[in-house]
């Protein structure tokens, strides 16, 4: 009896333990390898199973899973390790809350003809009574003696049009000429469009954003005593619509001529973008304190069309020294024609050339404050207007243009003029006004599709009569964005939506590229396994993890084990 007790006591102990435990249910902490998942991002028009088989074969131990991009944003969610294949057609925004490294897998095209819309040049802003150009840079292998039609859309109607003969391989720009067809955020569509045999269509598009406006540009000429340079340049702007003209001219010390109102004063200043200044040797000394004010702090553009060389109060508004020469013929100064030219000696690096005689700056840009100061030293390219079919008035037009956009009193500024849906596109806006110690308030709306009106909150940038914000673009249509100043001027710019491609396939590249490396990610090409295999293949950190050791159903066979030997000693021994 006494040997068969000690057994009896054991198995019970061990079935009363085991049956505790359950009860109380211990918590265990152990570390394991965490399982390996890995997001396989498809930004590519092309087939990437090739590239999937690599990535799988690189990763034999992780989930891969294949994702198309949607709506312009990375298909990766926070703490998902992301590998990017890639091959320039399909631009994507990288989520700043990311927090892992994403790399990215690099597709080279196939050789074999082919043509690529790298980037397209067009201005932001345009008139919608004149045709603009949009400079087209495009890269093509194997094209030589093959032609490329380059086409402009706005929605379903070709807006312009141009033939491109490639001579040889490599990059070529071309120009363009386009015409608006109605107001506001225009979303341009670039095409190359595809030949037979090319081998991707993916690159040959790219879409940009322009604002198209009617507003007449604001110019104010001024003209101490009658000036034939002054006359000829403001006949050719007062023809185009493009432009509201007024000016005042002086004819004696107490007679003057123009339009009504007309003066060279703070008011007509502050609402001008383009100040035309003809002899400006003959203005007096507080009309160059005026004229100054009006480039350095009202940040508006100065014209200065000189008889002769710089002297009297005038002469500090010129920068640099500048010289007289007189020929027996007319010379090409650029676009213009002249024969008594004033040229710069020394033109700084701050200084843009804009026409010049014989390698000598004759037309010269230079930045003054918050503005800008034009001398056009070509001193009788006024008689040879009629040369050249035209050229002198469409040089004017187009630089009075090009100007008043650059010194407009209230200026919107976006970092793109053209989005995707659900984008936030920085605004920076400025207002120029001629007395810096006033402040400014302003307000601002939003409006995108057919949604109502939304308020636009902009902060103070540090600078005077600068304010930033952001334009969230959440509908299908353009968003228009409308900023007042209180007691003084309004402006309304736009801009366009599209889920198309808004850069070439270059500049997608190199931005995925920038973006894989700040994350502290590897970029490697597709047809590299080994390069993939190297580059991509990473232990997974271990993780802790909780056991609950009771919860096993197997603790049942040791209890059931225990207590039917401890029974079948007792019946053995003959206790009930």
């Amino acid at each position: 009896m006494t040997r068969q007790r000690l057994p009896r006591l054991v198995l019970r102990t061990l079935a009363v333990l085991i049956a505790v435990a359950a009860a109380i249910d211990p918590v265990m902490t152990v570390t394991r390898p965490a399982a390996r998942s890995v997001v396989l991002a498809s930004l590519a028009s092309a087939d990437v199973a090739d590239v999937e088989s690599a990535v799988r074969s690189a990763l034999p131990a992780a989930d891969v899973s294949l994702r198309r991009a949607t709506n312009g944003r990375l298909p990766c969610l926070p703490g998902e390790p992301c590998l990017m294949v890639a091959d320039g057609s399909v631009d994507v925004d990288i989520p700043t809350d990311l927090d892992g490294p994403v790399s990215l897998i690099t597709m080279s095209a196939a050789a074999g003809p082919n043509v690529a819309v790298q980037a397209v040049i067009a201005p932001a802003m345009h008139h919608a009574a004149g045709s603009g150009t949009a400079r087209v840079v495009m890269t093509g292998t194997g094209m030589q003696g093959r032609r490329t039609d380059v086409r402009i859309s706005d929605g379903a109607a070709t807006v312009g049009s141009v033939s491109h003969e490639w001579a040889a391989g490599g990059e070529a720009a071309v120009d363009v000429p386009w015409w608006p067809l109605g107001e506001g955020a225009r979303s341009l569509r670039v095409t190359a469009v595809p030949f037979d045999g090319e081998q991707s269509t993916a690159d040959n598009a790219v879409e940009v954003g322009v604002n198209v406006a009617s507003i007449r540009a604001q110019v104010l000429v001024f003209d101490a005593r009658p000036s034939w340079a002054s006359t000829f340049v403001r006949r050719a702007i007062e023809d185009d619509a493009r432009f509201r003209v007024d000016h005042r001219v002086g004819l004696g010390p107490a007679l003057a001529a123009g339009t009504p109102g007309a003066r060279l004063d703070r008011r007509s200043l502050e609402a001008a973008s383009v100040v035309i200044v003809g002899s400006p040797e003959s203005v007096t000394a507080g009309d160059v304190t005026l004229l100054e004010q009006f480039a350095r702090t009202r940040g508006g553009t100065l014209i200065l069309l000189p008889d002769r060389a710089p002297g009297g109060a005038s002469a500090r508004l010129f920068q640099g020294r500048w010289t007289e020469h007189l020929e027996a013929t007319a010379s090409p100064a650029g676009s213009l024609r002249a024969s008594e030219t004033l040229r710069l000696l020394s033109p700084t690096p701050f200084d843009t050339v804009l026409a010049a005689v014989k390698g000598a700056a004759v037309v010269v840009l230079s930045p003054a404050g918050n503005g800008r100061i034009v001398v056009s030293g070509a001193l009788d390219a006024w008689r040879y207007r009629d040369a050249d079919g035209g050229a002198f008035d469409r040089f004017w037009r187009s630089l009075v243009l090009e100007s008043a956009a650059a010194g407009v009193p209230l200026r919107l500024e976006f970092a793109s003029a053209i989005a995707r849906p659900g984008a936030e596109v920085p605004l920076v806006v400025r207002h120029r006004r001629m007395d810096e110690a006033v402040a400014s308030s302003i307000a601002g709306t939003v409006t995108c599709g057919a949604q109502a009106a939304r308020a636009l909150r902009l902060w103070p940038a540090g600078g005077d009569g600068v304010f930033t914000g952001r334009v969230i673009v959440d509908g299908d249509g353009p968003c228009e964005v409308r900023v007042t100043i209180e007691g003084g001027p309004s402006a309304v710019a736009g801009i366009a939506v599209t889920n198309g491609a808004t850069q070439g396939a270059g500049a997608v590249m190199s931005k995925l590229e920038r973006e894989a490396r700040r994350t502290g990610g590897v970029v490697v090409p597709a047809g590299d396994a080994a390069a993939i295999s190297t580059a991509l293949v990473m232990p997974a950190p271990d993780q802790p993890e909780p056991v609950h050791p009771m919860r096993s159903p197997w603790w049942m066979f040791p209890f059931v084990t225990c207590l039917g030997v401890e029974w079948w000693l007792r019946r053995r021994g003959g206790v009930r």
